[in-house]
């Protein structure tokens, strides 16, 4: 752990990890967009399945990222969070060379009355499952250990201003959970 992001390798049972994938396939299927629903293959290829918080299967998935962010935002960040309205499953694929490159996930001047404050994913595939697909931060910043990041159940929990992306899978699937916590607007 530092005091930028916040780490947990492989604390999340297989089982789980199983359990939250089969609730994540039941949802719909999408290519993934970047900013205002923009399709920009330039930026980001994946598939991703938008998940339902508030349905009673997906309160599970809910309350564990919920919990996580909040153990984050206790220890390093003291940000003024609220709530979580996201979650979206993601799948890079090999075949097709699947990545998001650079970006935050905070939307400064959007029209609403909330920010996203914390970012937070967790790894839901083995390490062995595909190649390539290393996610970083911006290199100013210190980067949690590769094969850290790659434990499947591994959280990872960080500011959402803070740039990051996931290289090309080059081979296999690589599948994660992603969501925002929210809070009042950034001052």
């Amino acid at each position: 752990m530092n005091g930028f992001w916040q780490m947990w390798a492989g604390v999340l049972d297989p089982k789980l990890c199983d359990e939250i994938i089969t609730e994540c396939e039941y949802y719909k299927i999408f290519d993934a967009t970047v900013g205002n629903s923009e399709l920009n293959k330039e930026i980001r290829s994946s598939t991703i399945r938008w998940i339902e918080p508030i349905d009673k299967n997906s309160q599970f998935i809910h309350d564990l990222l919920m919990k996580y962010a909040e153990l984050a935002n206790r220890a390093a960040f003291g940000f003024n969070i609220s709530s979580l309205h996201q979650i979206q499953y993601t799948i890079y694929d090999g075949e097709k060379e699947d990545f998001y490159n650079w970006h935050i996930d905070t939307f400064f001047g959007n029209p609403s009355t909330y920010d996203r404050k914390i970012s937070i994913t967790i790894q839901l595939s083995e390490p062995d499952d595909y190649e390539g697909g290393d996610f970083e931060f911006d290199h100013q910043y210190e980067q949690p250990p590769k094969d850290d990041l790659r434990k499947r159940g591994t959280v990872l929990a960080f500011p959402s201003v803070i740039g990051h992306r996931v290289l090309p899978v080059t081979k296999g699937v690589r599948k994660s959970l992603v969501a925002w916590i929210e809070g009042p607007k950034w001052k």
